[in-house]
């Protein structure tokens, strides 16, 4: 069962991973991609950050 850190600490770790991917992701369609074509695929960070942080149910 977590605890409240424990959970904290799952939504930090979703947030970081989600702001690293953006970043790789938006770096990599500058570099290789066509922004304005494949821009959908920026969204996957955003709904990984929205379900990091919202709040769960303890079990």
């Amino acid at each position: 069962m977590p605890t409240g850190a424990a959970a904290q600490e799952r939504r930090v770790l979703g947030l970081w991973t989600a702001g690293w991917l953006f970043v790789l992701l938006a770096a990599g369609l500058l570099w290789l991609g066509d922004l304005s074509l494949q821009w959908p695929v920026l969204l996957v960070p955003v709904v990984w950050a929205v379900v990091s942080v919202r709040p769960r149910r303890e079990a």
